[in-house]
């Protein structure tokens, strides 16, 4: 009897173990077809499973400074006029196409090239990818003003004042990054150095991924990945009894101590795309994920758990050399893209039903 209950206990733990494994097969997002609609741009319908709900389908704002408007654009969730400071030019760009933003850099610490972005409920999540270019290094000292240059390129903000920020102190050199939760973080700052470095005359782009901590736990996420990589490991206490509120301002390059204007410093933007779940679509001519160092945001029109649509946006890239990425609400994505169907494309499906989890009995 001993024999066959451990016999049949250890069938029953290898079906609960198989089970397990479908279910976590089917968490990740798996794209079964990805073809062109017109529509009357140009859009991409991708189909598949487990893409899992997302709260509205577009980004809260979007900025990609097309037909000659600094306001977020017209497939933005929040169309409330938000309008970017600087100059459209096509002078300079991601992809060499397109326009983008040129915004000239003030002796003014308080002048921001958008205006604080104000959630009025503060998220537990946040997405935000960008490109962004400076034409100036902070390690060069013709730029200080009488302090130096202190550079914060990102930064969020609660109400209570806690904030996490990512800067640079320019008289440090342009490897002097570090970040901190000011007034919550314990552990200290982290010193990112090199593998954040500010640069100059480089488009670089960025992503930040934010959850919130909980109170007093030191399990928040303020992840800045560059160029489709993330260069440190690290959990923030964002939130205490005394300072409790969760980040609901967002900011781009506050710049501090000084700065000479004379020199004409500018910073160039383009794909501003900040939304409050992390459901997205990338595209890349890398053929995984992990090796995806250029991700081309795409803006969704319509998103549900088994059919997404978005305007397409190649960045100027051939449209049969792209891979398409799918990231869930938790962050999950499927590591091998999925090719975009150009011609003769199979009529797209409803993925079919997963196979029911074997049953479990113990005799």
């Amino acid at each position: 009897m001993t024999t066959l209950f451990n016999r049949t206990s250890m069938l029953s733990c290898m079906a609960i173990l198989s089970a397990v494994a479908v279910r976590s097969a089917l968490a990740v997002p798996s794209i079964s077809n990805v073809s062109q609609v017109a529509d009357p741009s140009p859009k991409l319908s991708i189909t598949g499973s487990g893409f899992t709900s997302k709260p509205q389908p577009q980004p809260l704002y979007y900025f990609d400074f097309e037909d000659a408007t600094k306001s977020q654009s017209q497939k933005s969730f929040i169309l409330s006029p938000l309008n970017a400071t600087g100059t459209i030019t096509s002078q300079t760009t991601p992809y060499g196409t397109g326009h983008a933003l040129r915004y000239p850099v003030t002796n003014d610490h308080s002048a921001t090239v958008l205006p604080r972005i104000d959630f009025d409920q503060a998220p537990d999540r946040m997405y935000v990818y960008y490109h962004r270019r400076y034409d100036f290094s902070i390690a060069d000292s013709s730029t200080w003003g009488p302090n130096g240059l202190n550079l914060k390129p990102n930064r969020f903000w609660s109400r209570d004042g806690n904030n996490i920020v990512l800067g640079y102190q320019g008289k440090e050199g342009a490897n002097s990054g570090r970040m901190i939760a000011e007034y919550t973080g314990n552990g200290g700052t982290l010193w990112i150095g090199r593998s954040l470095g500010q640069v100059k005359d480089e488009w670089i782009q960025e992503e930040i991924v934010y959850q919130a901590s909980d109170l007093n736990v030191q399990n928040g996420i303020f992840d800045i990945i560059r160029n489709g990589t993330l260069p440190y490991q690290r959990k923030w206490r964002m939130r205490t009894n005394d300072r409790p509120g969760k980040y609901s301002q967002l900011y781009f390059d506050q710049i501090s101590n000084g700065v000479n204007a004379s020199k004409g410093l500018n910073i160039y933007y383009d794909n501003i795309y900040v939304d409050n779940s992390y459901n997205r679509v990338l595209i890349s001519q890398s053929s995984t994920y992990s090796s995806a160092n250029k991700r081309l945001i795409q803006v969704p029109t319509m998103w549900n758990e088994n059919r997404i649509e978005v305007h397409l946006n190649t960045g100027g890239m051939p449209l049969n050399s792209l891979y398409v990425y799918v990231v869930d609400k938790d962050g999950n994505v499927n590591e091998n893209g999925s090719r975009i169907c150009i011609s003769n494309c199979p009529e797209e499906q409803a993925p079919s039903a997963p196979p029911e989890a074997p049953s479990l009995s113990v005799e």
